[in-house]
């Protein structure tokens, strides 16, 4: 028994038992999330909202749907200034459930599940010592941003998130598996579908691409790259005809025509959506802004909330400074880096950092399971004590901000 155990803890070889039981608990501990969604109406998530209107035939949003900050108006139209895939996720549920009856929570909760058994599929095909399986998982799911937007996808922002997550971690495990570029490139546009600036995973699948053929006959690799490009290119096609259809521009993401509201509508009115303005706020924001609670009243010696502009990947996730010490050949280890550096390149320009968020930046989702590959092939690099040290320190940090966000949130 004792034996069962150590092997179920470490994640050793695991059966359909020992998933079941890694599913059902992952599940257990997420029932607060499930029923917290009772006080959220389905109603008012924008992505269930334009599931319903794909079932009518319409691209824009329902008459009379609440206003959620940063909608598009258009021609006396709302839309969804959000790439639709999500969307598209959710329709069978509300085709058979109904737009006000469907819990994402739960469907994030399903995705996540799906992202455990895909984590530990490339941890074994990195070759990754087993002892820091357990570690690594704790790290990726309890020890990022990954959980506060599993808390919250009741909110476009939050399912838009795990939804890429689910993708990327698909992308990954084909590319260091049976490598269908075809399928790579099906996951790569529908990821771009979900968050825009995970399109620049291509320069990683390329990287990848280019270090199995480097020694192999042209022929293979143009094939590879045709099979990719056909595949991922019908994605981006579509992205442009949904921009058409709503804006009669194919290049039009309607973004302009967003309802800004408060600090972010001075900003775009002033700067635009993305500015070299943002790049002092935003680098603060992702590499040194630390954990911060907001304390209010007389004195300033009342806890009002946890400070909704975030904590920096750094010093709220500090276990990833593993991933500056990744062993990999180095093709791939420079296209894994383009890819991230690409990525929060484009949002260090742009008007946001990802508020409101908790202890994380959001952002840092769109490369979270890439980076992870690399905090991975890095943990051996660091003492042991320190790198598990860091991990248990980022979970205590979001177990206190989740404690504080969501108890004073209630009051």
């Amino acid at each position: 028994m004792n034996g069962y155990f150590n092997r179920l803890v470490r994640i050793e070889q695991p059966r359909r038992l020992d998933w079941l039981i890694y599913f059902a608990g992952f599940t257990l501990l997420h029932i607060p999330a499930i029923l917290n969604f009772k006080n959220n109406d389905g109603s008012h998530n924008a992505y269930l909202l334009f599931a319903g209107s794909l079932l009518k035939g319409t691209l824009s949003l329902p008459a009379g749907a609440p206003d959620f900050g940063d909608m598009i108006s258009y021609h006396g139209l709302h839309y969804l200034p959000y790439p639709p895939f999500p969307s598209l996720i959710l329709l069978p549920f509300v085709a058979f459930f109904g737009t006000a009856h469907v819990n994402t929570v739960t469907i994030a909760l399903l995705m996540s599940c799906l992202n455990f058994y895909l984590l530990y599929k490339i941890f074994i095909r990195l070759k990754i010592d087993q002892d820091y399986f357990v570690w690594l998982m704790v790290a990726f799911f309890f020890g990022s941003g990954y959980w506060y937007a599993l808390f919250t996808t009741h909110h476009v922002y939050a399912f838009a998130h795990i939804t890429s997550c689910s993708l990327q971690l698909l992308l990954i495990a084909e590319v260091l598996g049976k490598r269908r570029w075809w399928l790579i490139g099906i996951f790569l546009g529908c990821t771009f579908l979900c968050r825009q600036f995970t399109v620049f995973y291509l320069f990683f699948v390329l990287g990848y691409m280019y270090y199995l053929h480097k020694e192999k006959i042209e022929k293979a690799k143009f094939l590879n790259l045709v099979s990719l490009g056909c595949s991922a290119g019908l994605f981006v096609a579509v992205y442009m005809l949904y921009n058409y259809m709503r804006f009669g521009n194919l290049f039009d993401t309607g973004y302009r025509y967003i309802n800004y509201i408060g600090v972010l509508k001075e900003r775009v009115n002033e700067f635009g959506v993305f500015s070299v303005k943002y790049l002092p706020f935003n680098l603060y924001s992702f590499f040194i802004k630390g954990f911060n609670i907001e304390f209010q009243g007389r004195g300033l010696l009342h806890i009002q909330d946890m400070d909704l502009w975030g904590t920096s990947i750094i010093a709220g996730s500090p276990f990833v400074i593993a991933s500056l010490k990744a062993r990999w050949p180095k093709m791939l280890l420079i296209s894994a880096w383009a890819t991230i550096i690409l990525i929060m390149t484009g949002f260090l320009f742009y008007h946001n950092n990802g508020f409101h968020q908790v202890n994380c930046m959001r952002f840092a989702l769109d490369f979270l399971p890439l980076l992870v590959v690399l905090v991975a092939l890095g943990a051996k690099e660091i003492a042991p004590w320190l790198f598990k040290g860091m991990i248990v320190y980022a979970v205590f940090l979001n177990l206190l901000s989740f404690m504080i966000h969501f108890i004073y949130q209630a009051h």
